[in-house]
């Protein structure tokens, strides 16, 4: 299977969180529960500081008293170090009963850092950071830390209850759909999960699709630009990651993508997210995708993201959740803050939820399309060659779409080099292009999303003219 290899021996190693086991001997103050906070007002700066540990906790002897346990700088009995103005107070409220109290920590208590730090031999690095899809785990463990690659994952795991998988990328990416392969080092084997971002729920099979969690802000950066009725084309579209959110904001949307894998859980996520009929999915080479887009006498021969498509292509077994199941995500975080009075509001509501509604097999792309997403950044600036000649004068409507095509750039590069590729591939010169930094992928390598609107003398086919007729003198001439 693409993009998963099973780890040798993936059992788990046994931890001895014994060995973690840490005992602090406090001094406490023995007072009756209901005068615990008063007391504990009073005593504040004297009070045990420690991040995740009760100051105050139950008497083990008595459920209806409270110990208020002092800091390490409070160790006698005499409570030596307290200003007497305090004790006085105090004594105004209980009387002073002053115990011993071990404060036990426990492995539970420890940071996944702390405990790696302790576990593994002096002089190696601990992974600071993993990146989390849904209930996953993804390490990119450095060549010296392979060894230890399953007690990290078992750590990882057992400190984190919600993820169920720790998995390592193995190698480098060589497959045609740019998935990693990975190597599953602790819990369940299976790569199919859920993930929620901006009110749209995401179904993916991560050891089959590409993802990456930390793009989530462009995705929101880049799908606010577009508006209610725009037509939107997504080269590259995986499993929707702009698609879907533009849809739900009242765009139709023309999807693409080479994977087959991807194009099957777009057309999930389309019906989980109930913007299947504003939706069209390709499975095509993307230049390919873009020519028949707006050739009008093909047609366009993508599918239709609706649910009577999805029920043969629920895939590893994975259900469709049922309407009501659906419907908190679906309207979480999906209303924008607005200076709008509620009845202007309710009107704008209703015209988005009318333009949702829209069938996009009543739009013609051939004719306009308003944003053109190019999110492959190892090659996307490749492919703006197709967008050269690619509309028809006579049939082209309105102004000219936004160009979207995300790069890498590095080190030694500037924004003006981008740019320039970016012309010589498209075959024309680029007026006011917007260079925005996405994220630093290495320390010498950034991604870029370089924004343009298509030029029209690009985009717009020269066709050849009909030879003009000839007049009876001049067809004479010719014999």
């Amino acid at each position: 299977m693409l993009g998963i290899m099973a780890a040798p021996g993936c059992s788990p190693v046994g931890i001895d969180k014994s060995a973690f086991v840490v005992r602090l001997p406090r001094v406490a103050l023995r007072i009756p529960k209901q005068k615990s906070h008063r007391v504990a007002s009073l005593l504040s700066k004297y009070l045990l500081d420690m991040p995740r540990v009760k100051h105050i906790v139950e008497d083990p002897q008595d459920p209806s008293m409270r110990l208020l346990l002092f800091s390490e700088a409070i160790a006698q009995p005499d409570l030596e170090g307290v200003s007497e103005e305090k004790i006085l107070a105090v004594k105004e409220i209980v009387p002073l009963d002053v115990v011993q109290h071990e404060v036990v920590l426990d492995y539970s208590y420890w940071p996944v850092e702390h405990i790696l730090k302790e576990i593994l031999p002096a002089g190696c690095e601990v992974p600071s950071s993993f990146e989390t899809i849904g209930h996953i785990a993804h390490l990119n463990l450095r060549e010296d830390l392979l060894t230890y690659k399953k007690i990290i994952a078992e750590v990882i795991l057992d400190k984190n209850p919600k993820l169920k998988t720790v998995v390592n990328k193995v190698g480098t990416i060589t497959n045609e759909f740019r998935v990693p392969e990975f190597e599953i080092l602790a819990g369940e084997p299976s790569l199919v999960t859920e993930i929620k971002q901006h009110g749209a729920t995401f179904r993916l099979d991560y050891g089959m699709v590409y993802w990456n969690s930390r793009l989530e802000g462009e995705h929101k950066r880049l799908f606010a630009q577009f508006k209610p009725g725009q037509v939107i084309v997504d080269m590259f579209a995986g499993i929707g990651p702009f698609a879907i959110p533009a849809a739900q904001q009242g765009c139709a949307v023309y999807a693409n993508d080479l994977n087959p894998t991807s194009v099957k859980f777009l057309k999930l996520n389309s019906d989980i997210n109930k913007v299947g009929e504003s939706i069209k999915a390709f499975n095509l080479d993307a230049r390919e995708f873009m020519r028949k887009l707006v050739t009008e006498e093909e047609g366009c021969v993508g599918e239709i993201a609706s649910s009577t498509l999805i029920a043969e292509n629920s895939l590893n077994g994975t259900r469709i959740p049922s309407s009501k199941e659906n419907s908190s995500s679906l309207t979480e975080g999906s209303d924008m803050p607005s200076s709008k009075k509620p009845e202007e509001r309710k009107a704008k509501k209703a015209k988005v939820s009318e333009v949702v509604k829209m069938k996009i097999s009543d739009v013609k792309p051939w004719e306009h399309f308003d944003h053109v997403v190019m999110n492959l950044p190892a090659s996307a600036l490749e492919f703006l060659d197709v967008l050269n000649g690619l509309l028809c004068k006579g049939r082209w409507k309105g102004t000219m779409p936004r160009v979207h095509c995300y790069c890498f750039m590095r080190s030694n590069e500037t924004n003006a080099d981008i740019v320039k590729k970016a012309e010589t591939y498209l075959g024309g010169s680029i007026a006011d292009p917007d260079v925005y930094v996405v994220r630093d992928v290495a320390p010498n390598k950034i991604m870029l999303c370089v924004s343009f609107n298509l030029p029209e003398e690009v985009a717009i086919a020269v066709t050849a003219t009909e030879p003009a007729a000839l007049d009876q003198n001049d067809a004479l001439s010719l014999e």
